[in-house]
């Protein structure tokens, strides 16, 4: 049997309040993230050919500091793996990840090829509709098989179907079931 390909293409969407979550998750899990911090601003500097520094306001409440973080590219994917292996969202492992940066957020585009073994063989080089069904059969050649019976007719009794035509032969049947031997208890 032949193999077949499937290419997978997904792009997951992420805006920026959903950034900034993302990005906590991550700081907060590798002990980075500041105890009673809040954010209070954050944006998006693209950077160009696919680079992106994700900017955040953190305003800590025991010193009443402002500070911002900045976070790269590498970063921010690295957020975003990790907030959907959180939350769940399926991700192939072998997939390639690259990142796309939006005004207002950014996406994870996930590339995937998978082989599958086909189903039929493989399939000739003819093009599309070239190939023609057979020509009915002539009156004086072999007789065509009857059509179905109809099973209800018009006075309410069933027709039996007709017997197969002659060129047919009937399947063969199924091997008998070998013998189990005994349970050894």
């Amino acid at each position: 049997m032949a193999n077949t390909l499937i290419h997978e293409s997904r792009r997951l969407q992420f805006p920026l309040d959903t950034l900034v979550d993302a990005l906590i998750e991550l700081e907060y899990k590798q002990g980075h993230w500041p105890s009673k911090a809040t954010v209070v601003g954050a944006s998006i500097e693209n950077l160009g050919a696919g680079n992106a520094v994700l900017v955040l306001s953190v305003h800590r409440t025991e010193n009443g500091q402002l500070s911002e973080r900045r976070y790269t590219s590498p970063m921010i994917a690295a957020a975003i793996v990790n907030y959907c292996v959180t939350m769940r969202v399926p991700i192939p492992r072998k997939s390639s990840k690259s990142i796309q940066v939006l005004a207002d957020g950014v996406v994870l585009v996930l590339e995937n090829t998978v082989i599958v073994q086909s189903r039929h063989e493989e399939l000739s080089t003819l093009p599309a509709g070239s190939v023609q069904p057979p020509p009915p059969a002539s009156p004086d050649g072999p007789e065509a098989p009857a059509p179905a019976a109809d099973l209800s007719s018009p006075n309410g009794s069933a027709t039996a179907a007709p017997e197969p035509a002659a060129d047919t032969t009937p399947p063969d049947s199924p091997p008998e079931p070998a013998e189990s031997p005994p349970d050894a208890a």
